[in-house]
C-alpha cells in the first residue's frame, strides 16, 4: 500500500505557512551535503537565478528551513523532485503528482522502472485547454495560485505529446477525461501494449495525442 504522496503545490503550501518542511511525512533523512548537492546544481534552480541561494536553505534534523528565502514554485519544485529521487534510492514505494510537462518525468518513471519498480501512471486530462484556464482561475479566486494563462496552454500541449512515452514507460497506465463535474476512466494500457477502451466514443484529446499515434 502506497503511503508517501509528493506533491510540489503541498509543499509549497506547507512551507509559505510556517518557514519549513519536514521530511519525516516522507521517511527520509537526508544530510546537508546530500540536500545541497542535489539543490545547487538543479536545472529550475539555474533557470530561475536561484542557485546561489542554496546555502541559505538549512537542514536542521528532518525539518528543511527555508525561512531565509521567499518560497516559490521553483523551490517546491526541486526539493520534491530531491524527495523522489531520496525515495527512489531508499526503494520505497510512493506516488507523485505533477503536469508532466517536462520529458525529466518520463525519464524518471523510466528509471524508476530500470530500478525494479512497478510503475503506474495515472493520466487525468481535458478535452480543451480553456477548462484548464477557466479551473485555475477558479482557484485563484479561492484563494490558491496563479499560473500564467500561456503557460497553462504550453503544459497542456507538452504534457499530450508526452502522454505516448510515459506510457510506454509504465507496467499499466489508467487515462481519465476529467472534462465535466465527473472523471470518466477511458482506457488502460498494460506493458505499453495491451490496449483496453472503457468507452466506446474516445475524446479528441485522447484519440489525437495517442490512439492515433500506436495504432
Amino acid at each position: 500500500m502506497i503511503s508517501t504522496y509528493v506533491n510540489a503545490d503541498d509543499i509549497e503550501k506547507e512551507v509559505k505557512a510556517s518557514g519549513l518542511l519536514d521530511l519525516a511525512q516522507f521517511n527520509i533523512t537526508p544530510t546537508s551535503e546530500e540536500l545541497h548537492g542535489f539543490l545547487g546544481p538543479h536545472p529550475l534552480m539555474r533557470k530561475a537565478g536561484l542557485a546561489g541561494t542554496v546555502q541559505d536553505i538549512e537542514l536542521h534534523g528532518q525539518k528543511v528551513d527555508f525561512s531565509k528565502v521567499e518560497m516559490n514554485s521553483y523551490y517546491s519544485s526541486v526539493i520534491s523532485d530531491f524527495i523522489r529521487n531520496k525515495l527512489l534510492e531508499l526503494k520505497e514505494s510512493f506516488t507523485f503528482e505533477t503536469v508532466m510537462s517536462s520529458a525529466d518525468k518520463v525519464r524518471f518513471i523510466e528509471l524508476a522502472r530500470a530500478s525494479g519498480y512497478r510503475t503506474y501512471l495515472y493520466f487525468v486530462a481535458t478535452d480543451s485547454v480553456d477548462i484548464n484556464i477557466s479551473r485555475v482561475a477558479n482557484r485563484v479566486s479561492d484563494g490558491g495560485h496563479p499560473v500564467p494563462e500561456d503557460k497553462i496552454r504550453q503544459r497542456y500541449v507538452r504534457s499530450l505529446e508526452l502522454l505516448p512515452s510515459a506510457v510506454a514507460a509504465s507496467n499499466r497506465a489508467f487515462i481519465f477525461d476529467n472534462s465535466s463535474e465527473q472523471s470518466i476512466l477511458l482506457a488502460e494500457i498494460t506493458h505499453g501494449t495491451d490496449l483496453r477502451f472503457n468507452v466506446e466514443e474516445l475524446p479528441d484529446w485522447f484519440a489525437q495525442a495517442y490512439v492515433d499515434k500506436v495504432i
